[in-house]
């Protein structure tokens, strides 16, 4: 069931909240505590992405929180480089910081809505926006979305 876009969180609305919850979304053992199979989902996320891209270079990590998501992939690729987008800086830093202890590659943050950030078109092996879509407002919402999503991939097979 859809919710009423009247009833959606604004993007000021998951901005404030996720300010204030860092410390709930940094552990890789409990994940987004609200989902009791986050770790599980966490270790799917990363095992289903090196299986496609076993020799990814470049990975945009949409919504990215504290960053676990990241961090479960690079432990399984080493050295890729990292984008990382968020609306929360607070948030965005702990990504950056956890992932920086993780990882040999490049990481560029974003702080901002995904929709709005520039990015280099057909350049990220991996894509990665888990539990962030749902913020998504309406159908040309979701169009515009992936139509962005699918011109930022790499499109070799």
């Amino acid at each position: 069931m859809k919710t009423p876009l009247g009833k959606k969180s604004t993007t000021e609305d998951i901005k404030e909240r996720f300010d204030g919850d860092v410390e709930r979304f940094s552990d890789l053992n409990t994940g987004q505590e609200a989902v009791i199979d986050a770790p599980l989902m966490l270790e799917l996320i990363s095992e289903t992405a090196v299986k496609l891209k076993p020799n990814a270079e470049n990975m945009l990590d949409i919504g990215c929180g504290a960053g676990n998501n990241s961090i479960t992939i690079v432990r399984r690729v080493p050295g890729i480089n990292c984008d990382l987008i968020d609306l929360s800086l607070p948030m965005l830093d702990r990504a950056k910081e956890r992932l920086s202890e993780e990882n040999g590659g490049e990481i560029r943050t974003y702080h901002g809505d995904f929709r709005d950030i520039p990015l280099p078109r057909s350049h990220y092996d991996l894509i990665v926006a888990a539990a962030v879509l749902h913020h998504l407002r309406d159908d040309a919402d979701w169009e515009a979305c992936f139509r962005k999503v699918y011109g930022l991939l790499k499109h070799c097979l």
